[in-house]
C-alpha cells in the first residue's frame, strides 16, 4: 500500500471520530428574539382585544333591530355559521331631522345587496328613489323613498321587500354626509369615473381613475344635473362605485390602520339591525364574495302621472329578469 493511501485512510478514520457541532447563537441574541416574540404576541392580543371592544361598543351605538325574527319571504332565519346567502338593504339618508336615522327624512339612495359566499358573488341593485310603489304600512302608492320618512327602517325594509318580491334579511342606514368622513378616515378612495362632466369646479373624464377625498367623492356621487353626468341613472352608478371602493378600502390592511376613526364615524352616522356577532361572522365567512360584484340598475322610464308628480316606472321584463337573478344569487327558486 502506498504512503499516500495510508495517509488518506488515516485521515478518513479521524474524520469519522470528529463530532461537528453547529455554532451556538450568542445567548444575548436568543434572549432578544424571545423578547421580540413575546412583545409581538402581546401586541396581537392587545389589537384583538381592542377590536372586540370597539366592535361591541359600536354594536351598542348603531344597533336598531327590526320588529321581526326573520323576513316573511323566508321559511327560516339565515345561518351565518353555515355561510348561507343573505340580503341587505342600504339606505343613504340626508338626515337633518331630530329623529335622525330613525325616520323623518327620505332615503336619497336605495341599494340591495345579495351576497353568496359559496359562489363568491355579490349582486348590487340600485332602486331609483322616484320609483312608484306601494308604501307598506302607509296604504299609499308613492315614491319609494318616502317609506323611510314615514316609518324609518321598518317601513322602508317592508316596502323594498314588497316591491322586489325578495327577502331583505338586514338593513344598513347611513347618513350620506358620513360617507365623506369615512372616506377621509381611510385616506381617500380610488374610483374610475363613469362619465365626463364638471361639478363645482372639479373635472371628471370617463374611464379615468381618481384618488378622491371625502368632499370630492360626495360631489361625484351627488352630481346628476351637470352635462355628461347621466342624470339620476349616472348618479346611481356613482353611488355604487364609491361605496364599493370605500368598503374595499375599509377591509384592506391600510384601512385597518385607521380602524379607530372609522368606528368613531360609524357610531354617529349608521344604524343597522346587525349584531356584533353577525358582523363578525360575515367578516370571516363572506369576505371572498366581494371579489365578484355585479352592479345592476333598473331600466324604465320617467313619467308624470295623474297626481302631477314625477315617477320612475320600471320596465317589467327587465325588472323580472333582475329579480330572478337576485333570487338565484340567494339560492331561492
Amino acid at each position: 500500500m502506498s504512503e499516500y493511501s495510508r495517509v488518506d485512510r488515516l485521515n478518513s478514520q479521524n474524520d469519522q471520530n470528529i463530532k461537528y457541532e453547529a455554532p451556538k447563537k450568542p445567548k444575548k441574541k436568543r434572549k432578544l428574539f424571545k423578547k421580540i416574540f413575546v412583545l409581538l404576541i402581546i401586541a396581537v392580543l392587545l389589537f384583538v382585544g381592542f377590536m372586540i371592544f370597539k366592535l361591541f361598543s359600536l354594536s351598542n351605538d348603531i344597533n336598531q333591530p327590526l320588529d321581526r325574527e326573520y323576513s316573511e319571504y323566508r321559511d327560516n332565519k339565515v345561518s351565518y355559521l353555515k355561510g348561507e346567502p343573505f340580503s341587505v338593504a342600504i339606505f343613504g339618508v340626508d338626515s337633518d331631522s331630530e329623529r335622525g336615522l330613525s325616520g323623518g327624512e327620505r332615503s336619497d339612495a336605495i341599494m340591495l345587496l345579495s351576497i353568496n359566499p359559496k359562489e363568491k358573488k355579490t349582486m348590487l341593485v340600485s332602486i331609483p328613489r322616484d320609483t312608484r310603489t306601494e308604501i307598506v304600512g302607509h296604504d299609499t302608492f308613492e315614491k319609494i323613498n318616502h317609506a323611510y320618512a314615514y316609518g324609518g327602517p321598518e317601513m322602508a325594509v317592508n316596502t323594498v321587500e314588497n316591491f322586489m318580491g325578495a327577502p331583505v334579511d338586514h338593513y344598513v342606514a347611513m347618513n350620506m354626509d358620513s360617507v365623506k368622513h369615512l372616506i377621509d378616515s381611510v385616506g381617500g378612495v380610488k374610483v374610475k369615473s363613469n362619465g365626463t362632466f364638471t361639478v363645482k369646479g372639479i373635472d371628471f373624464v370617463e374611464g379615468e381613475t381618481y384618488k378622491m377625498d371625502g368632499d370630492t367623492a360626495l360631489k361625484f356621487i351627488r352630481s346628476r344635473y351637470e352635462e355628461g353626468s347621466g342624470g339620476d341613472k349616472g348618479r346611481q352608478a356613482r353611488q355604487q362605485l364609491v361605496l364599493e371602493s370605500l368598503a374595499t378600502k375599509m377591509l384592506s390592511p391600510k384601512g385597518l390602520l385607521h380602524i379607530n376613526s372609522v368606528f368613531d364615524t360609524l357610531g354617529d352616522n349608521v344604524k343597522t339591525d346587525l349584531s356584533s356577532r353577525e358582523i363578525s361572522l360575515m367578516a370571516l365567512r363572506y369576505y371572498g364574495a366581494k371579489k365578484n360584484v355585479e352592479r345592476v340598475q333598473l331600466e324604465g322610464e320617467d313619467a308624470v302621472l295623474n297626481d302631477g308628480l314625477w315617477y320612475f316606472i320600471p320596465e317589467p321584463n327587465h325588472f323580472y329578469e333582475v329579480r330572478s337573478k337576485y333570487l338565484e344569487n340567494l339560492e331561492i327558486q
